[in-house]
C-alpha cells in the first residue's frame, strides 16, 4: 500500500521567508527562481524547514522524498 504524504507551505512576505511542513526526514528541498536559478538546496532533518527569499519574485520548490522500502 501506498502512503500520501503532503507538506504545507506557507510564505512571509513581510520577513522574505517560505516555510515548509509535513517533510520527510531526509527529504532534499530545491528552491529555484522561476527563471531556472537555484536560490537553495537543503536536506530535511525535522518536519518543517524554511528558506530565505532573496527578493520579491516568482519561485518554484521541488521536495523529493527519499525512497520508501517495502521489502519487495
Amino acid at each position: 500500500m501506498e502512503e500520501h504524504k503532503s507538506v504545507t507551505v506557507q510564505v512571509d512576505k513581510t520577513a522574505g521567508k517560505i516555510y515548509v511542513g509535513g517533510v520527510l526526514p531526509n527529504a532534499t528541498l530545491c528552491l529555484y527562481h522561476i527563471r531556472g536559478k537555484v536560490i537553495d538546496v537543503k536536506q530535511a532533518k525535522e518536519e518543517q524547514i524554511s528558506f530565505d527569499l532573496p527578493c520579491a519574485g516568482d519561485y518554484v520548490l521541488v521536495v523529493t522524498h527519499p525512497p520508501i522500502h517495502t521489502g519487495c
